[in-house]
């Protein structure tokens, strides 16, 4: 064997890897649109039948775009990093995501078309903030332990609230809000005064405030959680909206994501 192949096999290897991937989830991207098709619409439109599945079916067919975003600018090893970590890129950031979310939020759900193109969109963006999240935690090979531990965070917390939605109340909405924005707040401070400290002192913020993200966005999802589950039982056919109702589990997932790959790096 020649050290120029040698040296080229775990490049090929990774490679391999990712093309398996890239064609397992659009295999299973086809079958979440079948799926779709065939439970979600009756006459060209959302219907209340199976709400909670659909809805679930909508949030796993984001994780899969996402997926494939990432994936696909992995391997076209696209270089987005150098337009992240600024205060100024956080602010625009912010902008993008919540003026996308809600343009989306506010398309009436009747308009199937445009309603999909504006998830879509937004679903993309959110890819896009992943992928330098993606990369940090694919460098440091805990990528694996990563996506274990935010599928668990979600299917455990998801059946605390389908199995003891009594515990949950939709009062948590404000408060929960509230420390969001706390958050943001805090971490615009944090940009504006990241000189004025060491990197040793930036990196025990950073781990700090995640540990203390990904405990807000648990209570997220358990939130979001009973909002579907509520959903379901107040759906009417002509407010039936699967997209709305599965944002805020994506989102909720996004956060955590990003979160355990500062706490695991």
């Amino acid at each position: 064997m020649s050290p120029s192949s040698s040296s080229s096999s775990p490049l090929q290897k990774v490679q391999l890897t990712n093309n398996i991937a890239v064609t397992s989830l659009i295999g299973l991207l086809g079958i979440i649109i079948v799926f779709i098709y065939n439970t979600a619409f009756s006459k060209g439109f959302f219907t209340c039948n199976r709400y909670i599945l659909n809805t679930y079916l909508y949030i796993l067919m984001a994780f899969v775009l996402i997926s494939l975003e990432v994936l696909a600018f992995d391997l076209n090893q696209v270089d987005i990093l150098q337009y992240f970590g600024s205060i100024w890129s956080f602010i625009i950031t912010l902008i993008i995501v919540i003026g996308s979310l809600i343009v989306t939020m506010s398309i009436n759900p009747r308009n199937v078309l445009l309603k999909h193109i504006s998830w879509l969109v937004f679903v993309g963006i959110l890819g896009v903030l992943v992928y330098p999240a993606y990369l940090r935690s694919k460098d440091k090979n805990t990528l694996l332990p990563v996506l274990l531990s935010l599928t668990a965070i979600l299917v455990i917390f998801s059946l605390v609230a389908f199995i003891r939605p009594d515990l949950i109340s939709f009062s948590w909405g404000p408060i929960l809000m509230f420390l969001l924005i706390g958050v943001i707040v805090t971490h615009l401070i944090f940009l504006a005064t990241i000189n004025k400290r060491s990197n040793n002192q930036n990196m025990k913020y950073v781990k700090g405030v995640s540990y203390f993200i990904i405990v807000l966005f648990i209570f997220f999802v358990m939130y979001d959680t009973k909002k579907i589950i509520v959903g379901a039982k107040q759906c009417k056919e002509m407010t039936a909206d699967y997209i709305n109702q599965s944002l805020g589990v994506i989102i909720d997932a996004v956060n955590i994501f990003q979160s355990l790959v500062n706490v695991t790096n």
